[in-house]
């Protein structure tokens, strides 16, 4: 089968690799499309992970099915998380696989779904492998995984509505964010992001006050906009020092800050701040499937601005570039 991997720092080759041998616990998917997500990015970008097959979003076919696996049949369109428990730490042993402390990632140290096919060794109906509605296309199949760290981390800072929420940082993960805040009512939602396409794409999702940070000062707007009262809570998704900074300052005292953003580099801080303001800083790790699919099926998050570019397998390396360079870029997917 053809696969996207990675041979170098910036390095992408599509070559022929072996087809997956499906384990007793695992399933097969013929992968439809898979979406080149920034974590993907952050290994890209360094001389490191040669022979990686990337991709962790992706919607498919089940082609075939392991013999200890219940209730998957071939042909059930689906997404899934992939990963393969190590089944001796403490959490495996409790019986709670899904929370292993030294569990394999699917497109990390497992080939992805940047391929024409994809094994998901440790299937569960339900738990990692989640049919999609008839109503979602392909498209909004490879977008769950994003979509539920949005609904995951917004849903962990419990919002009210009448609450004033800050997104900083417009990639997917943020515009997600703010269609996530709207589902759930929040009436007042600032985000700061850069390039044009994101800043547009933050109002079509929903944004009452956008503001480009390339060219503004996001934390003085922010700050007059609130009364120099600052927000309630910040959904930090760009992961720099400078964002990190802005949200301490622009969140108000008892307001929380939602760290989603991973950070390429350490950051320095000052605790006297967050103590002085009572705040709570909250990391955000972690994906909710089924509320991402329900979201979906409602209507209430959509795929229609975010999705910018679909490159065939063949393509992978303009597709990474894209991703990485292209100002009019926000999601780029792959369709093998």
């Amino acid at each position: 089968m053809k696969a996207a991997v990675l041979c170098g720092e910036k390095e992408i080759r599509v070559q022929n690799m072996p087809e997956p041998v499906c384990e007793s616990h695992g399933v097969i998917i013929k992968v439809k499309l898979c979406g080149v997500c920034g974590s993907d990015l952050h290994v890209y970008k360094k001389d490191e992970g040669k022979g990686t097959i990337f991709g962790h979003e992706f919607s498919g076919d089940i082609v075939e099915v392991g013999s200890g696996v219940q209730g998957i049949t071939t042909d059930m369109r689906v997404t899934a998380v992939g990963f393969s428990p190590c089944g001796k730490c403490y959490w495996c042993q409790q019986g709670k696989s899904h929370r292993c402390s030294d569990m394999a990632l699917l497109g990390y140290q497992l080939p992805g779904a940047m391929a024409e096919y994809v094994h998901v060794p440790f299937a569960a109906l339900g738990r990692n492998v989640f049919p999609l509605p008839e109503e979602l296309t392909y498209e909004d199949g490879a977008s769950v995984e994003p979509l539920s760290i949005s609904y995951f981390s917004v849903n962990r800072a419990q919002p009210k509505e009448n609450e004033i929420v800050a997104v900083i940082g417009l990639g997917v993960i943020g515009l997600y964010s703010i269609q996530v805040l709207k589902a759930m009512g929040v009436t007042k939602i600032f985000a700061s992001g850069r390039r044009p396409a994101r800043l547009a794409a933050a109002k079509a999702c929903g944004a009452d006050l956008v503001i480009d940070a390339a060219k503004e000062d996001a934390a003085k707007i922010i700050m007059e906009a609130t009364g120099n009262l600052g927000v309630n809570t910040v959904i930090e998704c760009a992961g720099k020092q400078e964002t990190f900074d802005q949200s301490v300052a622009i969140t108000r005292g008892g307001g929380k800050i939602m760290l989603v953003g991973v950070y390429e580099e350490p950051i320095k801080w000052d605790p006297i701040t967050v103590l002085s303001k009572n705040l709570t800083l909250i990391g955000c790790l972690g994906g909710n499937f089924p509320a991402a699919i329900e979201l979906l099926k409602s209507g209430k998050a959509k795929t229609k601005d975010i999705i910018t570019h679909i490159f065939s397998l063949d393509e992978a390396a303009e597709a990474f570039r894209a991703q990485l360079q292209d100002p009019r870029a926000i999601k780029v997917m792959i369709k093998p």
